[in-house]
């Protein structure tokens, strides 16, 4: 009699068209609502000439399928400002960020990304189904963030140039300091170096991210302790320094305008076939190839001191903001995104996924799919990772603009190591008041 009642009722006030809330209130199972999380990533979903925002759209909508009901909202945040600024801050959203993995220390060290040691080992994530172990990515030995990708500098090079002077893709500093006298008097950059600020996250990050990130530790060697304070030698500060000097000067392999080149002017230099060949980021090799390159351009590993050296790589890494009030949906929706199934679709975007087991998927038997394979052997061959400081900007504007002087108004790189001490000391001594 009760549940004939119940119906009744029901009826009755739906059909007066004032019983939503009643309704509400009798049958809540037919009123669930879904859970929405908010997801701060640099790609924009209708930017169409951009594969990896094609391929980030396609992650959310088969996640999306599994899950209807975990509603998720982008934040189109291109340079992370916006996240940075909301974790250090405290806020409740966005609640999961992707974090460039050179500054996981500086949001880990706000205390506002959650912990993800025993959510990982819960849920059985594998620790060696990685390109490199799960636990690089770790800042002072607690798990903080996943990697969606690996990113190594590679060579990227002009075949029509470097055989028009005869010459093969350098492997060595050595082979690169010869392409000077290999091109002579040319308006071709035969080897462009970064000096300046365009385009990255802050300060010279090219110049820190494709060289120095590489050349400070050396192989197997420190970048940074946990705490920021600056781990490598003053020896192989100097012998990095002069050997960049000596692009500018002795090798004459880059002019002296190169030394404003950011991110941006690299880019275009590369594309429009200004510059012979530099060391740039895999993750735009596509981009540049679809926006002149074309068949003419090719890539090689990136030199280094030897030809076997480490290279120092990075991910994007997806984290979640400790005070998200949706944290069982906010995991739920990160453990997706690094999943085989997911870092498929990523690949079609271009990345070099992190999972192993993604490397199974039909995209990597395609040709679009080779080059990807490729450097993902090269991540798991030569790949090295270092701790960054968690000033990493501003370290980076300290080191660029030290360089510039050494470069421009011919100081010693000893010099320039004592202008970086003082400095990034005094910034690093603010920051702990």
């Amino acid at each position: 009699m009760q549940t004939t009642s119940k119906r009744k009722l029901i009826k009755s006030v739906a059909a007066l068209g004032i019983g939503t809330a009643i309704f509400a209130f009798l049958a809540p199972q037919a009123f669930a609502e879904s859970t929405k999380i908010i997801y701060q990533t640099f790609l924009d979903p209708n930017n169409s000439k951009d594969p990896r925002s094609a391929a980030q759209t396609k992650m959310i909508d088969a996640f999306q399928a599994k899950n209807p009901d975990i509603k998720v909202e982008l934040l189109v945040d291109p340079t992370g400002a916006t996240a940075a600024r909301a974790i250090k801050s405290g806020s409740q959203t966005p609640d999961v960020v992707r974090v460039v993995g050179f500054a996981v220390p500086e949001f880990a060290a706000t205390g506002n990304l959650l912990q993800l040691d025993d959510l990982v080992k819960k849920d059985g994530i594998p620790d060696e189904d990685w390109l490199l172990p799960l636990s690089s990515t770790k800042v002072a030995g607690k798990l903080y963030a996943l990697p969606q990708d690996f990113r190594i500098p590679i060579l990227f090079y002009r075949k029509s140039m470097l055989e028009k002077a005869g010459v093969k893709p350098p492997t060595t500093w050595d082979e690169v300091c010869a392409l000077g006298a290999k091109f002579g008097e040319s308006d071709t950059i035969p080897f462009a170096v970064p000096l300046g600020a365009t385009g990255g996250l802050g300060g010279a990050q090219s110049l820190g991210e494709f060289f120095l990130s590489t050349m400070l530790p050396g192989n197997g060697g420190e970048y940074f302790t946990p705490d920021g304070k600056i781990a490598f030698s003053k020896e192989s500060f100097i012998k990095a320094a002069q050997t960049i000097k000596d692009f500018y000067t002795t090798c004459k392999v880059t002019p002296l305008r190169s030394a404003q080149m950011g991110f941006n002017e690299l880019h275009d230099a590369i594309r429009s076939g200004s510059a012979a060949s530099a060391v740039f980021g895999l993750y735009r090799y596509k981009t540049v190839k679809q926006q002149g390159g074309g068949d003419d351009l090719a890539w090689a590993p990136a030199p280094g001191y030897s030809a076997s050296d480490k290279q120092t790589v990075y991910s994007y890494n997806i984290a979640i903001n400790k005070k998200t009030v949706n944290q069982d949906a906010a995991w739920t929706f990160v453990k997706f995104m690094v999943s085989p199934e997911a870092q498929a679709f990523a690949a079609e975007g271009g990345e070099v996924v992190s999972r192993k087991s993604a490397y199974t998927a039909p995209y990597f038997q395609s040709d679009a799919g080779t080059d990807q394979k490729k450097w993902a052997d090269l991540v798991a061959q030569r790949g090295q990772t270092v701790t960054y400081t968690p000033i990493l900007s501003t370290y980076h504007t300290i080191l660029g603009e030290a360089f510039q002087r050494m470069i421009l108004k011919d100081g010693s790189p000893a010099d320039a190591y004592d202008e970086l001490i003082e400095r990034y000391g005094a910034a690093l001594r603010r920051r702990s008041n």
